[in-house]
């Protein structure tokens, strides 16, 4: 299909306004990632304009704001090898234009909606989007410039051949549609993304899209496979009650995924939408997720009130030294640097068992509460990387990949590589928001081929940092 123009501008709700001309703009940006044609990637950029900092003129028509847009995308500068060029591989610029009746009728907390396409190699890339400024005249006025950058990795789905699932898009409605020309159309339907992520309130459902590539590398021709979709609370594997369906496809390639939640029952907070493939028997064929937020104050979280257990009624005061030598070992990825000093200086069974108390009392998110949140999250992830990643060798949570669940939480998205010619096994996990990070980058590899998969390269600090983990992954 032709590539569309990257001017694509809708507006899904009227705006708040009370910015004037000099303030800065503030947006936000989501994107997501297609198969495409001719070794290239569909890269789909939503932006989402908060309308209150947008600067409108009197026009004939209605009030107008006028915005030039810059994009550039070129091969990422920690990532890149030697002798990748650094010129932009896709840039564009484009003025975008929001127009509404009268904004004495604006409300607050809504937003105009901006969709861009590209298509590019497969590779890591960084995203740049700038809002170049306006000066200002005698009496003042002006915009400074407002510029947006981020790593993206752009997957390879055409020259693979093990199945893939494409990156999620959320929305805010999805409906079928046969205006092929229209802003959003796509696959016989208007996908109208929602780039921030935030719902509830009026915006009760969650609609999302994505495509299922080359199934038939798993599963036997003329069989049918399985999607599991469901919403699963920030960091927890399991989903949300009520929100989970599974649904029995035809093989084909590719096979558009769409859906919709009803979350105008959850309370606020962060949570997740899941779509796993499943082959015949259940086994998990390959996984996408995406992290979204509510907003629904007036649903109230169920709270269990309970009186403080002191450390001698816990059941810390009475834990095998087994026990604590295992749990020590644990809490170690969790741990402040001051508390590993701590750690490594105790000796006495009865100052472990104290401080282990004390450990998880001063995390506890609400002490007054039956549970420990905090302490029963950590336990999952025990679970959870056990589960799936315990070997001959080592136990799931002691693992490379164990040891990031551990610490940071279930990653935002996963990409599985398992099957790309001339590399060995590899997996991109992706973090949306690491506290004082922000985004993050872990690529894990088997270089030897025995399933132990260890951590290639990161663009957290204080992880290995390994710009040439490419070159360690291709096979010779």
């Amino acid at each position: 299909m032709p590539l569309p123009r990257p001017i694509l501008v809708s507006v899904i709700a009227i705006v708040a306004f009370s910015a004037t001309a000099h303030a800065q703009i503030k947006f936000d940006v989501d994107q997501a990632t297609f198969a495409y044609a001719d070794d290239n990637t569909l890269v789909e950029i939503y932006m989402a304009f908060d309308a209150a900092t947008l600067p409108f003129a009197a026009t004939e028509n209605g009030m107008l704001a006028s915005l030039p847009v810059i994009y550039r995308m070129h091969r990422s500068t920690t990532a890149a090898l030697q002798g990748t060029p650094v010129d932009p591989v896709w840039t564009d610029t484009s003025e975008i234009n929001f127009l509404i009746s009268d904004t004495s009728l604006v409300r607050g907390g809504q937003y105009f909606v901006h969709q861009s396409r590209a298509a590019v190699p497969p590779g890591e890339y960084d995203l740049g989007i700038v809002l170049p400024p306006v000066p200002g005249d005698s009496l003042g006025g002006g915009r400074p410039e407002t510029e947006f950058t981020r790593q993206i990795v752009v997957p390879d789905y055409e020259s693979v051949e093990a199945p893939a699932l494409s990156e999620v898009t959320l929305a805010s409605n999805i409906s079928q549609s046969g205006d092929r020309g229209g802003v959003f159309y796509k696959n016989g339907l208007e996908i109208r993304p929602n780039p921030n992520a935030i719902y509830g309130g009026g915006v009760s459902r969650v609609f999302y899209y994505a495509e299922a590539y080359n199934i038939g590398a798993a599963v036997e021709e003329n069989s049918k496979y399985n999607v599991l979709a469901y919403v699963a609370e920030a960091n927890r594997p399991q989903a949300v009650g009520g929100l989970e369906k599974r649904s029995q496809r035809d093989v084909r390639s590719p096979d558009v995924l769409v859906g919709a939640f009803d979350i105008s029952k959850l309370p606020s907070g962060s949570y997740f939408l899941r779509l796993v493939l499943l082959g015949p028997s259940n086994e998990a064929i390959v996984e996408r997720s995406r992290k979204f937020f509510v907003y629904n104050p007036d649903v109230q979280r169920e709270v269990v009130m309970a009186e403080e257990v002191s450390f001698e009624a816990s059941e810390f005061a009475s834990l095998s030294e087994e026990d604590l030598e295992l749990t020590f070992k644990r809490i170690d990825n969790i741990a402040t640097d001051r508390e590993r000093r701590r750690m490594k200086s105790i000796e006495d069974p009865d100052e472990r068992r104290r401080f282990l108390y004390d450990f998880w009392l001063v995390r506890d998110p609400n002490p007054g509460t039956r549970d420990n949140e905090f302490r029963e999250e950590f336990h999952r992830r025990v679970q959870y990387a056990n589960e799936r990643y315990t070997s001959s060798f080592t136990e799931g949570w002691e693992s490379d990949r164990g040891r990031v669940i551990l610490r940071h939480g279930m990653p935002s998205n996963v990409e599985p590589h398992l099957y790309d010619r001339g590399m060995a096994p590899y997996e991109v996990w992706q973090y949306n928001n690491i506290p004082g990070e922000g985004q993050g980058v872990f690529i894990f590899g088997d270089p030897q081929g025995f399933g132990e998969f260890e951590l290639m390269h990161s663009t957290v600090s204080g992880e290995r940092q390994n710009p040439q983990w490419q070159q360690d992954l291709a096979r010779r």
